[in-house]
């Protein structure tokens, strides 16, 4: 990602709240195994604090110095353990079995699934959830590198036993409406 790019990005989170939690992953909470999370290009925090307030310790990470400052405040505030982390996803280390959940929503680096995979524990899993191409048709993002073909998401996660999944048009509370693919997937344990 260019500097000036990363600058836009700083600017788009200053004096902005952390918001509320993603729906997908609010109503997936009850069935994730407590433990390390990962929230992937975590933005503000607002799906990392959710996982802080269910009781998990929370590695949040972006590339924006900016959103990283709120979620530490944010975290600060609440008590709550989350680290943020200020890091290209590009060059960032994934380590070995290290992770009960791994959340990954509104972003997407097809290369990074692989490392998900890797990353997460056995029994662990990964919460993903971003716009599909039909997005382009209605609203942003647009560019197709952000957006996923039908099934892709699946495809992705090869490896993993996939629990739930769904496709299609979507609509907020606010009535936003979006065409999106949901995951949620499972490392298998080791025997």
């Amino acid at each position: 990602m260019s500097e000036p790019r990363h600058v836009d990005w700083d600017e788009r989170h200053r004096g902005q709240p952390p918001g509320a939690a993603e729906p997908f992953l609010a109503a997936m909470l009850a069935r994730i195994p407590r433990g390390v999370a990962l929230d992937v290009a975590a933005g503000r925090g607002r799906n990392a604090l959710a996982l802080a307030r269910a009781g998990m310790r929370v590695l949040a990470v972006d590339r924006s110095a900016e959103a990283m400052r709120i979620v530490a405040a944010a975290a600060r505030a609440a008590r709550l353990a989350i680290w943020p982390v200020v890091a290209n996803l590009d060059s960032f280390h994934f380590k070995d079995e290290s992770f009960d959940v791994i959340v990954n929503i509104n972003f997407l680096d097809r290369a990074l699934f692989p490392e998900f995979v890797r990353a997460l524990k056995p029994g662990g899993i990964l919460i993903a959830e971003t716009f599909l191409v039909d997005q382009a048709a209605i609203a942003q993002p647009r560019d197709p590198r952000f957006l996923l073909d039908h099934g892709e998401l699946r495809a992705l996660a090869g490896g993993l036993e996939i629990e739930q999944y769904r496709e299609g048009l979507t609509a907020s509370a606010s009535g936003q409406r979006a065409f999106r693919a949901s995951m949620v997937a499972r490392r298998r344990k080791s025997n």
